[in-house]
């Protein structure tokens, strides 16, 4: 176990999974609509894009505090700053690819 208690496999697992919490959302959700282009222009026309990549990024929650509890500081660092990429493309989606509703 603490072969993976490196920053940069906190930084890759905690990029990556919020990616598959994304998939998993589409596929239990809206598997109706085609998947990724599709999904993501219905999420970006109903102003819901923002709110959906904030739930996916708090799935690293979950990482976070498993790392915490195994006592691997390292990849809890790497979980972090993952947080902090995912903080950014909110504010990047919020502020450039949804309209204001005003």
């Amino acid at each position: 176990m603490y072969k993976i208690d490196s920053w940069w496999a906190g930084l890759l697992i905690g990029l990556i999974f919020p990616v598959v919490i994304f998939f998993l959302y589409w596929l239990f959700l809206h598997s109706q609509i085609n998947f990724p282009v599709r999904f993501i222009i219905y999420l970006k026309n109903g102003y819901l894009l923002s709110n959906v990549i904030k739930l996916c990024g708090l799935s690293n929650l979950v990482l976070f505090y498993l790392s915490l509890n195994k006592k691997l500081d390292k990849f809890s660092k790497g979980i972090i700053i993952s947080v902090l990429l995912y903080v950014a493309l909110v504010a990047y989606v919020t502020y450039y690819h949804e309209p204001e509703l005003y």
